[in-house]
């Protein structure tokens, strides 16, 4: 059985970052399931940058556009 990845918005994000200064790291960590090593990156992102430095820092490509590119093959497992 394989765990399925969770994604966060950057509004997830930043309430979870909000709560974890209210509340402590460990609680939320727990809460939420997260590795306190992550929600510890999440914050440190946040006190560098705000707000902006919980956006996603790559761009996300339409998949029917990446499907066209040469070299790709259909279907993954």
């Amino acid at each position: 059985m394989s765990k399925q990845r969770r994604t966060f918005s950057a509004e997830d994000r930043y309430s979870i970052v909000q709560e974890s200064i209210r509340s402590g790291p460990s609680e939320v960590s727990r809460k939420y399931s997260l590795s306190p090593s992550l929600l510890r990156r999440w914050k440190e992102k946040y006190l560098a940058s705000g707000k902006d430095g919980l956006r996603d820092s790559y761009s996300k490509v339409d998949p029917q556009v990446r499907a066209l590119e040469p070299g790709r093959r259909s279907g993954r497992k």
